[in-house]
């Protein structure tokens, strides 16, 4: 049985404080970013969401400013491996479209993930006019299977139906059913905009259409979409997913070193202090000050002559160790030699 955590996305995604509320019901930690560097609440929500970082019930994640998104994203994985269990599942709710490339990264790194894409504040503003509901709810529901199985074969004939009774006739033909289940059916084509009805003329949307034909059913989904943080949320599932467990400690040292590997290998050039410092601070091993201060101090006397300050920001931006409010986290790379 494996933990369970929520890393939220506020990029064009901001929640409220009851849908926050909602998902700490259920998990002990969020995880929180924005690619921008900011986000906003409400002046008499600040003191809960503060309260809540505090605690350590939410953790806000750095982020980095990089020209490909792939290096934003390798730093947040790289906290994530420090940060959580190894065997972790991480729900990701996102309104971003490169998101799908942080569940990769994840999913190279061997942590499961699962993503859920909402639509962003601005599409939400503009909502599409045509919503298909998801395929965990298709395959659960057999009307909506029927209506994927219509889909299916009407793509494929050259002629459509083209008032409500031959569209019945349709379906008890296609479909092998009774008429009455036929004209519920009917009901669900127009209810589901597939079907547009001018009294007892109608039209198909070829679009919408289009997008039930193209749905596949039997491919395993590595992200869904909702239409909203509410629904996203809803998505979730409170039972924790069971996922196998490592053959052997070697072999997932052996993995999480890969991946570290497989992160950072295209960052930029990282300057020679930096490179004795991760030095430096791997042959310290379980003696790595813990306190951000006794850091400072320690780095200071070591390197005299560098700028500290800029020092400690590239390797949190880069990784290397993670700064939480309370104490210094050390990825797995100042672990391994």
């Amino acid at each position: 049985m494996s933990d369970k955590v929520v890393l939220l996305d506020l990029e064009n995604n901001t929640p409220s404080l009851a849908l926050l509320r909602n998902i700490m019901q259920h998990y002990p930690v969020l995880y929180v970013f924005n690619a921008t560097g900011k986000f906003e609440f409400a002046l008499e929500d600040l003191t809960e969401f503060a309260a809540w970082v505090s605690s350590g019930q939410v953790v806000i994640l750095d982020v980095v400013k990089a020209e490909y998104k792939e290096f934003e994203y390798a730093v947040l994985a790289g906290q994530l491996l420090a940060l959580l269990a190894e065997d972790s599942h991480v729900e990701i709710i996102s309104a971003m479209d490169s998101s799908v490339v942080l569940l990769e990264l994840l999913q190279s790194s061997n942590i499961s993930a699962h993503l859920i894409q909402v639509q962003s504040e601005q599409q939400s503003a503009h909502a599409a006019k045509f919503t298909l509901p998801s395929v965990d709810k298709i395959k659960k529901q057999p009307q909506l299977q029927l209506v994927k199985q219509y889909c299916d074969a009407l793509a494929k004939m050259t002629g459509k139906p083209n008032t409500i009774e031959k569209l019945k006739n349709s379906l008890v033909n296609v479909l092998q059913i009774v008429p009455e289940k036929a004209q519920n059916l009917v009901g669900m084509l127009i209810n589901l905009k597939l079907v547009k009805r001018y009294d007892e003329q109608i039209n198909f949307r070829k679009k919408v259409l289009k997008q039930w034909a193209q749905l596949n059913l039997a491919e395993e989904q590595p992200h869904s979409k909702a239409d909203d943080l509410n629904a996203a949320i809803a998505h979730l599932k409170i039972d924790k997913p069971d996922t196998a467990a490592p053959a052997s400690s070697t072999v997932a040292s052996t993995t999480i070193q890969t991946a570290q590997q497989e992160l950072f290998k295209n960052f930029a050039k990282i300057d020679p202090v930096q490179l004795e410092v991760a030095r430096r601070l791997r042959e310290l091993k379980d003696q790595k000050p813990k306190d951000i201060y006794a850091l400072r101090d320690l780095l200071e006397a070591l390197f005299p002559n560098a700028d500290i300050r800029l020092l400690l920001k590239e390797l949190i931006e880069k990784g290397y160790i993670y700064w939480n409010g309370h104490e210094v986290i050390y990825s797995h790379e100042m672990f391994l030699n």
